[in-house]
């Protein structure tokens, strides 16, 4: 196999060489002391033209792991993070969380304090180093990640890296993690070699059970009334097709609950909406694709007869403690092969489906017609609300973006009437509900799509938890231009909404300012662009949206300046 041979070289110089060797584009960086042999490393490669990642300096860690997110979800290939030991792998957590819960790949590294308090290169040279060390630094981490490790010296580099980036990538992908002793990443070698390309490579997504599929195939083709419900099988782009074209063809309507990615066009005949309750009341057959959540159990009561599918990669969800959704049948693949797969093992059953399936067509797209009609009147009633309804909100961004548009989601933005036409345009990355993710995420896929128009739309509690500062920072000093739309409507509306569903005759339900959910404290959010020469507006009339995010779309791309439409909403 072809091999690299580096000499004279620190393990920071071998660490750097080798992830750009294994295709990492970029090192998404907040430092601390621990940083110094690859800051070291950087500058010497700088000098020397060698090739490494590109490092983006982030001055927070919830930007630079949310940054790695973003990037994924667009290219569809893993990044590296690195932060400062133990606080910043404290504060880094929130977005590995997400990063686990939503299966993105990365690998996310910290330093790690020095041990030898003198002599060895690297030893504790500040009084911070003995309050920072932990007994198990990466135990802070452990159930967030599928890997971790502690590099030991940089004899061992290349399989370190190695299996750190083909864990994470395997299916169920997720975040491995790294710890960097400062003296290990100081060491010298005398030489460094390592295959390029790698001989190391994630596991292939599996197909499911061929007798399991033919059971789910003879089911489904069976069904009077099937259904699918899906939150985040359009992940990958494949499994957005193959839904589309199963669901079409075999006449099964998808329902997108609680989704985190677009996994079927907003036109498509077959999606009926996003809250699965009437078609549950009717479904003889349910297919769960990708979703850990299909339903509430305190509030949706699937047919006491309906046979239940789940299928996903880890289709019994085995990070979930406690998880009691019923389940006939479980098919463990990869969504795109598992779709395929039954999409010929259905079309085995088409004679003897065509007369249930010509009689579903009729009722579902007269379904699909009425679902449409309501949620037009809606926008119609609520089109002139002074402060501004979400459903308009959400229509003005669709009215404005074209196809290709990438929009990351962490706003109460209303789906419904938000047109979605291509895979991998529109995303929750928020998996385990760590707010502030939205504008790293937004910054990573901008980095990866330059030439497209990037919006992200933001609470106005999520804008305050994505570390604005930060983020605002490196959209300057990178030339990210992002247009950012806060939907400001003054409360923490979900845990208000929260306290009321559980106590609805209660004192807060009562209360004009419950407790601990107000967020009206401050509500110039546009000026924050004062600061980093961006444009910015604030929107209270509803007439007057259009025209101001149209504002915001030329600073960002024909100005290439970050914007930011503050925009009052109704709680």
């Amino acid at each position: 196999m072809p091999k690299q041979t580096l000499s004279d070289v620190s393990v920071s110089d071998a660490y750097l060489a080798l992830l750009a060797d294994r295709g990492i584009d970029y090192w998404f960086a907040n430092a601390g002391t621990d940083f110094a042999p690859l800051l070291e490393a950087y500058a010497k490669a700088q000098t020397l033209g060698t090739k490494v990642p590109t490092p983006i300096t982030c001055p927070h860690e919830n930007t630079a792991v949310h940054m790695a997110i973003g990037y994924y979800l667009v290219t569809g290939r893993p990044q590296a993070v690195m932060v400062h030991v133990n606080v910043g792998t404290a504060n880094g957590l929130n977005g590995i969380l997400n990063a686990s819960r939503g299966n993105i790949p990365m690998l996310f590294t910290a330093g790690r304090t020095p041990t030898n308090e003198d002599t060895l290169h690297g030893h504790r040279s500040l009084d911070i180093h003995w309050t920072q060390e932990m007994f198990d630094q990466s135990g802070m981490v452990r159930e967030a990640v599928k890997w971790d490790y502690e590099l030991r010296n940089g004899a061992q580099l290349e399989t370190v890296v190695d299996r750190a980036l083909t864990i994470s990538m395997s299916e169920p992908r997720g975040p491995s993690y790294l710890a960097l002793p400062r003296e290990v990443l100081g060491e010298q070698m005398e030489s460094f070699t390592y295959d390029s390309p790698t001989r190391h490579q994630p596991a292939a997504p599996h197909s499911p059970n061929r007798q399991a599929v033919d059971e789910t195939a003879a089911l489904l083709a069976g069904a009077e009334n099937p259904m699918i419900i899906t939150s985040w099988a359009g992940r990958d782009p494949g499994a957005w097709h193959a839904l589309s074209d199963l669901a079409e063809r075999h006449c099964i309507p998808v329902v997108q609950y609680r989704n985190r990615y677009s996994s079927i066009a907003s036109n498509h005949p077959m999606h009926m909406g996003y809250d699965p309750a009437a078609l549950m009341e009717i479904a003889d057959v349910i297919l769960v694709i990708d979703c850990a959540a299909p339903w509430l159990p305190a509030v949706h009561k699937p047919r006491a007869d309906a046979k239940i599918i789940h299928m996903a990669a880890d289709s019994m969800h085995g990070y979930v403690p406690i998880r009691g959704h019923e389940c006939d049948i479980a098919l463990s693949c990869g969504t795109t092969e598992g779709l395929q797969v039954l999409d010929e093992a259905l079309t085995a059953h088409a004679s003897t489906a065509k007369s249930r399936i010509d009689a579903r067509r009729g009722k579902l797209a007269e379904r699909h017609a009425k679902l449409r009609e309501g949620w037009a009147a809606t926008l119609e009633r609520v089109k002139n609300d002074s402060p501004m309804h979400l459903a308009w909100v959400s229509h003005c961004l669709s009215q404005v973006k074209d196809d290709d548009t990438v929009v990351i989601r962490e706003s109460s933005m209303m789906q419904q009437f938000f047109d979605v036409s291509q895979p991998a345009t529109c995303f929750n990355a928020g998996a385990a509900s760590g707010l502030g993710w939205g504008m790293g995420a937004a910054l990573g896929a901008k980095l990866a799509t330059p030439d497209k128009l990037v919006i992200g739309t933001e609470g106005d509690g999520a804008y305050m938890f994505s570390n604005p500062v930060s983020a605002h920072y490196v959209a300057a000093e990178q030339d990210l231009p992002i247009l950012t739309v806060v939907f400001n409507n003054g409360i923490w509306n979900a845990v208000r909404r929260s306290t009321v569903g559980l106590t609805p005759d209660g004192y807060a339900a009562r209360s004009n300012r419950p407790p601990a959910t107000m967020l009206d404290g401050i509500t110039n959010y546009e000026k924050i662009m004062e600061m980093v020469d961006g444009y910015g507006e604030k929107v209270t009339d509803p007439d007057d949206l259009i025209p101001a995010l149209e504002r915001g779309i030329k600073a960002v791309m024909v100005d290439r300046r970050q914007a930011v439409i503050n925009v009052i909403c109704s709680p």
